[in-house]
Formats: C-alpha cells, structure tokens, sequence
C-alpha cells in the first residue's frame, strides 16, 4: 500500500462527519495510520485492496430493517477502495458495555426471521418472564406463582424481582423447569446466530449495512482487532464446552454468553433485553 495512491488527508476530505467524537477522533488517527490499515485488512480480507481508502464516519445511521422499518445500523466507520472493497467497522471504546439492546417482541421476530420458524411457546414463555416488564401480560398466572413461591423461600429474591417485574433464572427453574431447560438450550443452540445480531447486523436488512470487525480503540495492550465472524466461529466452539447458563449472583439475574452477558434492562419504560460484550471473554475466545 503506498500513500501516494491516495493522499491520508485527502481521505478524509472525502470522509462523511456526521458520526460521534469517539468515531470522528479514530478516524482521523486512521489517516495517520496506514499500519494499522493493513492489519484491518489482513483480518478481514483475503487479499488487500489497492490503494489507500476512504474513511466515512456513519454515526447512529438508520438503514432498512427486517421488521419492514428502520434500525440502527452496528457500522460506526467504513473503509472504501476505489476496487468497491468495504470494511465496515464497529467500535468499542471501553472494554464492556452494551452491545445491542432491543424489546423481546424484536427479538423474537428477528430470530424468527433468521430461522424461518416460530419460537416454541415455552422459549417464549421463558424469555418473557426472565426480562418481565409488559412482556409479563400474558404470564403473569406464571409470574404470580414463582413470585409467591419466591416469598417464602427466598424473601429477598422476592423483594428484587417484585421490583423489577421480572423472574430471575433460579426462580424459573423451581417453578417450572422445563421452561427454562428450553430457553437455556436455545441460547446455546442459536449462540452463533444470537453472536452475529449482536455484533454485526442487528435488525440490518442488508448484509452492506452490518459490520465486518469489531475494534477495541480505546484497549490498553494486546489484541484490538476481532473480525466477527471469527467471533461468531470461536463463540460456537466455546460454547459446546460451556453452553449458556445463568450468572450465579442474585439468583442468576444475567446470562453468561461467551462473549459477554445478558441482563435485563430498564432504561425508560419497559424492561428489554441488553447484551453485553466482555474484550476479556472475546481475547479468550
């Protein structure tokens, strides 16, 4: 790759700058940085483009979903060869923190979508009554029984989940067990698929608009570049070792994914799923 074939400032003069500070800060030491340039391209390509790319910073773009509206897409910079190469980048300013967060109606119609089949009732059920919230209307004889249960037993479980308008995992497998067995075994059955919505795609209709790489910019030390479909691959090989099971605090409030986590979320209004990535559990992958 030479420097002259496209100058690193005139790059950016043809770079978009509607994306966040932490997006625009990368991408300007990006034209700085040819090295590191080549080494994206060495993840994620077969053979490297010619010539030095344009840096666009898409920001919080909203591109066409598979619910027939618009998502946001998980692309925060994207390098283009004049040959029509693309790298579409995802970056990671710290070292955890959300991932993708989204309702469990979406859910359900994504995974839905990908598997071209409806979600057993009981996967739902589980799924419903672990993220709880409005997801609970339709359970809540479900979510009144464990909740009784969960008094006497275990009081202070009660009081959280009370609260929260949520099950956590050790209250659903006391109660009904058959329910949580299923909603565990879909996790790890569907992990690579869950693995690539959460990091790469999203709600993304269009393969163009999900993500290639995932880049810790901010890491201190080690590896900073994972390309996501290697993660996906690792995630499903760790997880026939180790499937999905529930965190062991609280009464299993999270899942532990081998990448990161799920928890339940309540941000402003209802109570949603948040997946989380870990660099620590990704390196390790």
């Amino acid at each position: 790759m030479t420097p002259g074939s496209r100058n690193r400032s005139e790059g950016w003069r043809y770079a978009k700058l509607d994306g966040h500070a932490n997006e625009k800060q990368f991408a300007e030491s990006l034209i700085r940085n040819e090295e590191f340039i080549s080494a994206i391209e060495k993840y994620v390509t077969k053979r490297s483009p010619k010539g030095f790319p344009e840096i666009s910073v898409d920001g919080a773009k909203h591109v066409d979903s598979i619910l027939g509206d618009k998502t946001t897409s998980k692309v925060d910079l994207a390098l283009n060869w004049s040959g029509g190469e693309q790298i579409n980048i995802s970056l990671k300013k710290s070292n955890s923190g959300q991932v993708w967060l989204i309702s469990v109606p979406r859910f359900i119609s994504a995974i839905e979508f990908h598997l071209n089949r409806k979600l057993d009732l009981e996967i739902q059920i589980g799924l419903s009554l672990f993220i709880g919230g409005t997801n609970l209307s339709q359970y809540e004889d479900y979510f009144k029984q464990a909740l009784d249960f969960d008094k006497k037993k275990t009081p202070s479980i009660a009081a959280q989940e009370l609260h929260q308008s949520r099950l956590v995992a050790k209250s659903i497998d006391s109660n009904f067990p058959a329910i949580w067995a299923a909603t565990l075994d879909f996790f790890s059955t569907n992990i690579g698929l869950i693995t690539k919505l959460s990091f790469a795609q999203g709600l993304a209709k269009s393969e163009k608009d999900a993500a290639d790489v995932i880049i810790y910019n901010k890491a201190v030390g080690g590896q900073s570049i994972f390309p996501i479909s290697r993660i996906i691959e690792n995630a499903i090989l760790h997880n026939k070792s180790d499937p999905v099971t529930a965190g062991p605090r609280n009464g299993g409030s999270t899942l532990q994914l081998p990448t990161g986590f799920l928890q339940m979320h309540h941000p402003q209004g209802d109570n949603l799923l948040q997946f989380h990535h870990q660099y620590k559990k990704i390196s390790n992958l």
